[in-house]
């Protein structure tokens, strides 16, 4: 009897321990899980909190409040039932989750925490789950302090010329190189790579090259805004070289013209200077002829070639109107204008006319499109052109004289008068009368 005894307790303790995994599995359990769109906010900015409940179970219903620390957040909107509680329910046996938006605004600094409260799971056969209520934590910082975290690194940990090696050797605190190179090459590669991953480099990829001095600005921004530039000087040796003389500064005349942004009314042509050939362009509207000059930092520039003399050529595009400005004749300035110092339009400076008696300055130019030179009226406020109509001031100017004229006859007749009349009064006078 004892033996069966055991042996039935044996088999009970044995059929539990097998039993257990199946009551662990059907023992179901739901999940309410908070999750942020970033873990750090600026203080103004809103943010999107995320809440899902789940379960691996089919949900029935649910009801469970959404907590918040209210001195360092405000409530904007959401997606639950109630603005930060929900009720819900599931509309069919095969929901297993389902996901609500909360936004909040930061509104002072620190850590702000979000978190599920009061919560209530049924499965969808009415049964009670154990809930795991989840919570979130910001960091709110302000504009100045995300800026202040931002890397300063503007440093490049290489820079590279593909195929070429860079005088002196790369430090990242070393901003200037130079690369001498031989006469027809036409372009390289440049490579630059960042310090910092955070940091933005500009002015690398492949650049065309032109004879003489060539240089690049290869330019680093940090995170933070600040920025450090590496000059690169690259010399392409010239086969005969012409040099000329501007205002006692030494140019080089481009010998390659490709790439150059030609003015439209221009065609190629070519001259002689010494016994060198040299390309320039020729307008058959204003007659003009114009040549490309390099100065010693490699700036490129257009010059109006008038016999050995070069005079900086700028064309300046108005209302429909493309002019080049001139020096006029001194007999030439409309009359009650005189020269009045420079505008600067375009970057361009522009001699300028201005009469006491008129509101707008004039400019003497000539019209690119038509090769007429006229005189133009200039509004700086609405930048436009309009061309100057100088006969009718002339024809106004006339009729003021007479009219002057006019008036001095009068006032000299009114004079007359009176005096005449005077020695009349006074003989009337002396008779007694």
């Amino acid at each position: 009897m004892k033996r069966m005894r055991k042996s039935l307790l044996f088999a009970f303790v044995l059929g539990f321990f097998l039993l257990l995994p199946l009551f662990k599995v059907s023992a179901a359990s739901a999940n309410i899980k908070v999750s942020g769109a970033s873990k750090t906010v600026v203080v103004g900015n809103t943010v999107k909190v995320t809440i899902t409940v789940s379960s691996s179970t089919a949900l029935g219903s649910w009801n469970f409040d959404v907590k918040y620390d209210s001195s360092k957040l405000t409530f904007v909107s959401s997606t639950l039932e109630g603005s930060t509680r929900s009720v819900g329910y599931a509309p069919n046996g095969s929901t297993k989750s389902k996901s609500y938006t909360i936004t909040f605004r930061a509104k002072s600094s620190g850590s702000a925490r979000v978190w599920i409260a009061n919560s209530l799971v049924y499965a969808y056969n009415e049964t009670e789950l154990s809930s795991s209520d989840g919570s979130y934590t910001f960091n709110l910082i302000t504009k100045e302090q995300l800026e202040a975290s931002y890397s300063k690194n503007n440093n490049l940990q290489s820079l590279t010329v593909e195929g070429y090696s860079l005088n002196p050797k790369f430090d990242k605190n070393v901003l200037s190189y130079s690369l001498e190179l031989e006469n027809g090459v036409e372009s390289v590669n440049i490579n630059a790579k960042a310090e910092d991953s955070k940091a933005s480099v500009r002015g690398t990829g492949v650049k065309q090259l032109t004879e003489g001095d060539n240089q690049f600005i290869i330019r680093v921004t940090a995170e933070n805004g600040t920025t450090k530039d590496y000059v690169l000087n690259i010399v392409v040796k010239e086969l005969n070289p012409v040099y000329v003389t501007v205002d006692e500064e030494e140019y080089t005349v481009l010998r390659k013209t490709n790439g150059l942004p030609i003015p439209s009314t221009f065609t190629e042509s070519s001259t002689f200077i010494g016994e060198e050939e040299v390309p320039i362009f020729e307008s058959a509207i204003t007659g003009y002829r114009i040549i490309a000059l390099k100065d010693k930092e490699g700036n490129i520039s257009f010059f109006k070639m008038e016999g050995d003399t070069y005079i900086p050529y700028h064309e300046t595009a108005f209302n429909g109107i493309t002019i080049f400005s001139l020096m006029p004749n001194k007999k030439d300035i409309p009359e009650g204008y005189q020269a009045n110092g420079e505008v600067l339009i375009d970057s361009i400076k522009i001699p300028i006319y201005t009469s006491s008696s008129q509101s707008y300055p004039l400019i003497y130019a000539i019209n690119i499109e038509t090769g007429e030179k006229n005189w133009y009226t200039y509004d700086e406020e609405e930048r436009t052109l309009q061309r100057f109509d100088n006969s009718r001031v002339e024809e106004l100017t006339h009729q003021n004289q007479k009219f002057l004229l006019l008036i001095l006859l009068l006032s000299a007749s009114g004079f007359l008068l009176m005096f005449f009349l005077l020695i009349y009064v006074a003989k009337v006078k002396r008779k007694g009368f």
